[in-house]
């Protein structure tokens, strides 16, 4: 059975479209069956994000309210080999993505319980990873998702302002009963250098006031943005230095044991890691 990844955070602009979509594209690219699903009825991003938008028919409601199953529902995005490929693998498919859009509104006959309920289950017969990038804050959805997701990821900029909505998110969800476990933060646009001159605060802080777990950190890089309005991801550039944000969380996802090391500027120790819970 597959894996549901609810992709959120209480604060607008934090990047949570990027990583759901960064996510989505290295899971697919390691060769798992991925299907993204874009759930911001206001202002949804993941097709352009992907340079889909005018290829993609059906969305999430339509699929809640049984009008057309997931497989008909969705669009597939290929994308042919990656930057640094042999020219001789010219013409194969690097990767293979399942797109599902944002729907206008959340107006459906179902309750929102049955529809989530059922659409899960039904997508995790076919695929390994199910991510749901969702809006700010709480929306029609957002209760019923988060006791049926399997894992949580809280988006925060490493800034005060976004850290503080962090903290009261995780407060939320603990009120609501989602268990911690399932519960991480991901840390974006990571500040080195202001945490170095004390602008900024450090990992173990943002950790410790957050209650959550870390899974991951992005760097501040201008790459990412300028690439999105191309409808290009962090894995069809040539800066592998980018990618290894992303597939440093996907490892943790897989559960591998993968560090969080000197590979990142101003992080002075390797002392701080991720273990598989027994």
């Amino acid at each position: 059975m597959g894996k549901s990844i609810m992709i959120t955070s209480f604060k607008g602009g934090v990047g949570k479209s990027t990583v759901a979509v960064n996510l989505a594209v290295g899971l697919a690219v390691s060769k798992h069956r991925v299907l993204i699903i874009d759930l911001d009825a206001s202002s949804g991003s993941v097709d352009l994000f992907m340079g889909c938008e005018h290829d993609a028919m059906y969305n999430f409601c339509d699929v809640a309210e049984k009008k057309v199953n997931i497989q008909e529902a969705v669009y597939v995005k290929k994308a042919e080999t990656p930057p640094n490929a042999n020219k001789n693998n010219s013409g194969e498919f690097y990767y293979s993505l399942d797109v599902l859009t944002a729907p206008p509104s959340y107006d459906i006959s179902v309750s929102f319980e049955q529809a989530v309920g059922e659409f899960i289950e039904e997508a995790k017969e076919l695929y390994d990873f199910i991510i749901f990038d969702c809006p700010s804050g709480k929306f029609p959805l957002f209760e019923v998702l988060t006791q049926k997701a399997d894992l949580v990821f809280v988006v925060t900029l490493h800034s005060a302002a976004s850290i503080r909505s962090a903290e009261n998110l995780a407060l939320f969800l603990s009120e609501q009963g989602s268990r911690g476990e399932n519960v991480r933060i991901i840390i974006n646009c990571f500040n080195s250098k202001g945490v170095m001159k004390g602008l900024n605060l450090g990992i173990v802080d943002i950790i410790e006031r957050s209650k959550m777990k870390l899974i991951g950190l992005i760097a501040i890089n201008n790459q990412i943005r300028d690439f999105q309005e191309l409808g290009k991801t962090a894995y069809d550039i040539k800066n592998v230095r980018i990618r290894k944000y992303f597939d440093d969380i996907i490892g943790r996802i897989l559960d591998n044991n993968v560090n969080l090391n000197k590979t990142y500027d101003g992080i002075k120790t390797s002392g701080l890691y991720f273990k598989k819970e027994k």
